[in-house]
């Protein structure tokens, strides 16, 4: 049943959207950025300076039906079918689609998530060196990983790549926990949320949680009433 979804398309800061169809019966997949909206008439799509028009161009031209898939603001997944009205490639790679009213609209979270804020570090598979960062959410269904590390240049090759977290306290890693990513966004300039999907027993996410309560930094601010730094609870990733 497809839902009325064009109060949940918010363009925000480098919002990720997938185009994807088929043409002569291959299937192609590219992500652009969301850059703007003229509604009720187009959305404003930004292809990255590394796209091949050459490529990119003729698929979404030759293509009957255009598929589009984004994360809301609500953390719900939004897929729906577009067409190509008019695309640019001076001064920048740009696709302009319709705006669509309708299409299907999947919550991402089944299981509650509890804040978290505990140093990790992100290994991918195939690539060296670790991505530094932290723990700001966990639940059954994953965890949310922030980090302030540049990580454009990799953006196609970490989606759905398995990787470990491994959680340090100190010099010394605690323990890890082995995934994949399934969602990667750059939410806020130098601020990179990665939504990783880790299926955890209550018992397996307990006994993470009780670890994670000896790290203090959290605890310590909030008794404190430190808000000098930045709380992601309600944007981080959903897995």
């Amino acid at each position: 049943m497809l839902d009325t979804i064009s109060h949940r398309i918010v363009p925000s800061y480098k919002q990720s959207v997938e185009i994807s169809g088929t043409l002569k019966g291959e299937p192609f997949a590219f992500s652009v950025t969301l850059l703007g909206q003229q509604y009720p008439h187009y959305l404003i799509l930004g292809l990255g300076h590394q796209a091949r028009w050459e490529m990119v161009l003729p698929a979404v031209k030759e293509c009957e039906s255009l598929r589009l898939k984004m994360v809301s603001d609500e953390g719900e997944m939004i897929a729906a079918r577009v067409r190509l009205i008019h695309a640019s490639h001076f001064p920048e790679k740009l696709l302009f689609v319709s705006y669509p009213e309708q299409g299907v609209v999947r919550p991402l979270r089944h299981s509650p998530r509890i804040v978290a804020d505990h140093p990790a570090q992100l290994q991918v598979a195939n690539y060296f060196p670790y991505i530094n960062g932290k723990v700001v959410d966990i639940g059954r269904g994953g965890v949310g990983f922030e980090t302030h590390q540049q990580l454009p240049s990799l953006m196609s090759d970490l989606q759905d790549r398995d990787v470990k977290l491994h959680l340090s306290h100190g010099d010394t890693h605690d323990f890890e926990l082995s995934g994949r990513i399934r969602l990667l966004k750059e939410h806020r300039p130098n601020v990179w949320h990665v939504g990783i999907k880790c299926e955890l027993s209550s018992a397996e996410c307990e006994s993470i949680l009780l670890r994670l309560a000896t790290h203090r930094n959290a605890i310590d601010r909030v008794i404190k009433n430190d808000h000098s730094h930045e709380s992601c609870s309600n944007n981080t990733l959903q897995v």
